[in-house]
C-alpha cells in the first residue's frame, strides 16, 4: 500500500520560511514504518523551497488595501502583495497521478490556509478515485468545515500517530470505522466523529522520519535545520490558545535520553540548528538543567545551535538556567510577555509577573542572549492605554519588539460561543487586523503595530554610546537604510505624518495615528537599543 502526506502550499502576504518543516507528518511517517512496515510512505512538502508567485487578495481580506496600499520600500514597512507559497496545483496535481496513492493524508496547520488545504485535496480527488483524509490543528478545531467538502473522506481529530495506524488497517482489511479513535466520517449523508482517546504514549514514538526532507531544504543562517519536541501539550490555560485542542490536557514529556539520541542523530545527518518546538519547552527545569548539561559535554565547542522560536514562557526561566542554555548551545530566546498589565495577564490566565519577566530579560541580555519579546495587539478585554504601557515596558528593555495583532482561533476560551463563518477563517490571521472593540480601533491596532518597526529600527542601532533621539534625527546617515529610516521618522515627529517609500516617491500613511505613536514613545521616556545603549526621548 502507498500512502503520500502532503504539506499544501498556502496563500498570506508573508511567509515564515525557517519553520516549514512537516514534522507532524514526519511522525506519522516513522510511526506507520514501525506498525505497518510494508506501508510505503512518502512525504510531500509542497510549501517549503517552490518560491512565490503573487495571487489576488481574497474577498475576505479586500479591507486590507486601505492599510497596505503600497509597496513600501522603508524600513517600517509591513505588508503589500498577496502570495501563493509553495508549488502550484497543477504540479501537486501532476505529481500526485504518478504516484498513484492509496491513500493521500494532507495537513491542515493553520486555520486561514484551509482552503488551500481543501483546494489541495479537491484536485486530487477530481484526478483519481483514491480516500484522502485530512488532520492537523485547524481540524481538530473546527472538523465540519473540512469533512464537508466532498473531496475529504476522512478528518483525524487530536493526535494524529495512532488513529492513522488503525485507519490505514481499516482500508487494508475492512475493519470498523467506529473503532478509530479520533476518526471523522460520512455515513448515510450524516458526519459521525469518535472519541479522541489517548495516543501512544510519548515515549513509544518513534523520532520523526526526516529521510523525503533533506537537510539542504530547511535553513536558518545558512545553517541545516531540524524541528524537535521535547514534550507535549502545556500545563496553562492561557485564553487565547487552543493548543489543548489538539494536544489534550496533560503535559507529557520524552525522557532526557530519548532526546539526546534524536540530536546525536541529527547531527550525524548533517543538521546545525535544533529547533525546539514545544508549548512549553522549560517546564520541567530539572529536566531541562539535565539536558543542557549533557548537551554541553557532548558539544563542548557549541557545534550545534538550539533555538526555541515557538517561545519560552520566562516563568520557568531563572539565572542558572540561562547559564547552562548559553553554555549549551542557545544564543537566541522568544519570550511571550503578552501584556504587562496585571489585570489582563489575570483574565488571559498568565500566572506571571512583570518583575519576573525583566529579570530575566536583563539577566539573558547580561549572559549574551539576543532576545524577542511577543504581546498581543488587540487582546477583546484589553484598552489602548493597556497595550502601550507594555510596548513603552520592552521599549525600555534589550529586546526586540514582536508584537503580533489578536485573531481569534475556533477552539480557543476566548471564542467559546462565537460563530465561526468562513470569512472568520481566513481572517484569523495577524495581519487581517480583523478583531476591533469598543476600546480600540484597527486604526489603532494598525498604528501600534506599525510602531514596532519604527521602534525596532531604532532598536537595531549600533551606538557607540547612548544618546538622544533628535540627535540621532540630525545626524548625517551615509548607509542608505538608515538614511531612509531616518528621514521618514523625521517627517513623522516634527511633520506629524508618516509616509511610505516608494520608486515614485514619499506617499502619505493615511490610516497610521501620529498622536499615537508619541503618546507611546513619550510613554517609554527612552528606548534600549539591542547593545544595551540607550536612546532617550525629549519631544
Amino acid at each position: 500500500m502507498k500512502v503520500v502526506l502532503i504539506q499544501p502550499p498556502v496563500r498570506d502576504f508573508y511567509d515564515t520560511e525557517i519553520r516549514l518543516q512537516p514534522i507532524g507528518l514526519c511522525y506519522l511517517k516513522a510511526t506507520v514504518k514501525i506498525h505497518l512496515p510494508e506501508t510505503d510512505v512518502i512525504i510531500k512538502d509542497y510549501h517549503a523551497g517552490y518560491g512565490r508567485k503573487t495571487v489576488p487578495l481574497p474577498d475576505e481580506l479586500a479591507y486590507l488595501k486601505e492599510y497596505y496600499p503600497v509597496a513600501d520600500k522603508s524600513p517600517f514597512s509591513l505588508f503589500y502583495q498577496y502570495y501563493h507559497f509553495g508549488a502550484s496545483f497543477d504540479l501537486i496535481k501532476a505529481e500526485l497521478r504518478d504516484l498513484k496513492p492509496d491513500l493521500v493524508g494532507i495537513s491542515s496547520l493553520f486555520t486561514p490556509y484551509y482552503r488551500e488545504a481543501l483546494e489541495t485535496a479537491q484536485l486530487i480527488k477530481d484526478s483519481m478515485n483514491v480516500p484522502i483524509v485530512m488532520g492537523g490543528p485547524h481540524v481538530s478545531e473546527a472538523p465540519e468545515s473540512v469533512l464537508s467538502s466532498p473531496a475529504v473522506d476522512y478528518v483525524i481529530c487530536g493526535e494524529g500517530e495512532k488513529p492513522f495506524v488503525e485507519l490505514i488497517r481499516h482500508l487494508r482489511e475492512r475493519g470498523a470505522l467506529q473503532d478509530i479513535p479520533g476518526l471523522g466520517y460520512k455515513k448515510d449523508g450524516t458526519f459521525h466523529f469518535n472519541p479522541v482517546q489517548d495516543n501512544y504514549s510519548i515515549g513509544r514514538l518513534p523520532f520523526p522520519d526526516l529521510s523525503d526532507s533533506p537537510p539542504a531544504r530547511y535553513h536558518i543562517a545558512g545553517k541545516p535545520l531540524a524541528f524537535m519536541i521535547t514534550s507535549r501539550g502545556c500545563p496553562h490555560r492561557c485564553s487565547f490558545c487552543s493548543v489543548n485542542i489538539t494536544f489534550g490536557n496533560t503535559h507529557r514529556r520524552r525522557s532526557v535520553n530519548d532526546i539526546i539520541e534524536e540530536i546525536k542523530q541529527r547531527y550525524r545527518e548533517g543538521y546545525g540548528v535544533i529547533d525546539f518546538e514545544d508549548d512549553n519547552l522549560t517546564y520541567h527545569k530539572d529536566d531541562f538543567r539535565e539536558l543542557c548539561r549533557r548537551l554541553i559535554k557532548i558539544f563542548p565547542g557549541r557545534e550545534m545551535e538550539f533555538v526555541a522560536m515557538n517561545g519560552i514562557s520566562y516563568m520557568s526561566l531563572d539565572e542558572d538556567l540561562l547559564e547552562l542554555m548559553f553554555r549549551a548551545g542557545f544564543s537566541r530566546l522568544n519570550l511571550a510577555l503578552v501584556s504587562a498589565d496585571t489585570s489582563v495577564r489575570r483574565k488571559m490566565q498568565r500566572p506571571h509577573t512583570l518583575d519576573s519577566y525583566s529579570g530575566i530579560v536583563n539577566k539573558a541580555f547580561q549572559i549574551g542572549f539576543k532576545i524577542i519579546s511577543y504581546q498581543i495587539l488587540g487582546l477583546p478585554d484589553e484598552c489602548l492605554k493597556s497595550m502601550v504601557q507594555t510596548l513603552a515596558c520592552n521599549a525600555r528593555l534589550p529586546v526586540l519588539l514582536g508584537a503580533s495583532p489578536f485573531y481569534r482561533s475556533p477552539k480557543a476560551p476566548l471564542s467559546q460561543g462565537l460563530h465561526f463563518s468562513k470569512k472568520d477563517y481566513i481572517r484569523a490571521r495577524l495581519s487581517a487586523l480583523a478583531v476591533e472593540t469598543d476600546s480600540f480601533s484597527r486604526e489603532d491596532i494598525y498604528t501600534l503595530f506599525a510602531s514596532t518597526r519604527i521602534i525596532n529600527f531604532l532598536k537595531g542601532l549600533s551606538l557607540p554610546e547612548s544618546s538622544n533621539l533628535n540627535e540621532l534625527l540630525h545626524h548625517t546617515w551615509t548607509e542608505e537604510r538608515l538614511r531612509i529610516g531616518m528621514e521618514l521618522l523625521k517627517d513623522l515627529i516634527y511633520g506629524g505624518a508618516l509616509y511610505f517609500w516608494t520608486s515614485q516617491g514619499k506617499v502619505v500613511n493615511k490610516k497610521f495615528r501620529t498622536d499615537l505613536f508619541l503618546n507611546l514613545i513619550r510613554e517609554a521616556g527612552f528606548i534600549t537599543c539591542q547593545n544595551g545603549k540607550r536612546i532617550d526621548i525629549a519631544l
